[in-house]
């Protein structure tokens, strides 16, 4: 696709010098007019060639485009060099320079005269590799900011796996002492007692009942207190955990594993039978 847009400028290049050519002198119009074909015939060849002339091709606007602009003998042709400048530029940025630096020589040339359309001319041929790179540099803004979304979204998604990552592995610590106390622990009040120790426990109180009409546990808030039923072989009890700091029960993970370690006394506990217990609490301090 290059080559033909680079034939494209260069046909458009010779045809604005052919019709500059009728304004130029009669003895030098036949120089201009060979000069011009020969610029056109080898941008033909180039691109009809095979690749050895297509490498030597892409400099032939380095001595004819100059040649042209000189013998034009028109100030306003040294504009005739910016298509060449900004086709090279993205593609052949030394290439691009050389022709670059001829046109600000040619501009400094033709408008030294007048010192404010030669800086006006300069700044424009200086901002025409500049338009070359624009596309370039908005597809690397482009570029630059979706990689900073890619990575905004991975390290939301990085925290949430490590916030999971980390519940889990406290979760299963936390079920892990459960097993290795409840097999450690002789009776109910030293299984009770280190989980008490182990979670920041206030007190535990153990309350038989007869019987559990509901094994959901409830939860009071505003005393700090959590109450997990307990259906025993013979009747139930309430397992009732009193919390040092009523907020304690606002971490779930917590309040999961004291429900799990109050329906373990099971583990211990058979039922309470005996007429003296039902209503009496026992307590772990």
């Amino acid at each position: 696709m290059i080559r033909e847009v680079l034939l494209a400028v260069r046909l458009t290049s010779s045809i604005y010098f052919f019709i500059l050519s009728f304004g130029v002198d009669q003895k030098e119009r036949g120089v201009f007019m060979a000069l011009i074909a020969v610029y056109f015939s080898l941008s033909a060849l180039t691109y009809f060639s095979d690749s050895r002339f297509r490498e030597a091709g892409k400099f032939l606007d380095i001595p004819f485009l100059p040649s042209l602009i000189y013998l034009s003998g028109t100030s306003i042709s040294v504009f005739a060099l910016i298509p060449s400048i900004v086709l090279h530029t993205r593609r052949n940025a030394p290439l691009s320079l050389i022709l670059l630096v001829i046109g600000l020589m040619l501009t400094a040339f033709y408008y030294h005269s007048n010192v404010i359309q030669m800086l006006s001319v300069m700044v424009l041929m200086l901002s025409s590799p500049v338009s070359a790179l624009v596309p370039d540099l908005t597809a690397l803004i482009k570029k630059e900011k979706e990689e900073k979304e890619n990575l905004r979204k991975s390290y939301k998604r990085l925290i949430s796996d490590y916030g999971r990552w980390e519940r889990d592995r406290r979760e299963l610590e936390a079920i892990s002492f459960l097993i290795d106390t409840s097999t450690e622990s002789p009776d109910v009040r030293d299984f009770l007692k280190r989980v008490k120790e182990r979670f920041g426990i206030k007190r535990v109180h153990i309350l038989p009942k007869r019987e559990i009409g509901s094994e959901d546990s409830y939860m009071d808030r505003e005393r700090g207190l959590l109450s997990v039923p307990v259906r025993l072989e013979e009747g139930g009890a309430v397992v009732i955990f009193e919390m040092e700091e009523a907020v304690q029960l606002n971490d779930d993970l917590v309040v999961s594993i004291l429900r799990k370690a109050g329906r373990m006394i099971n583990l211990y506990i058979q039922g309470f039978t005996d007429e003296a217990y039902p209503g009496k609490a026992i307590n772990i301090v």
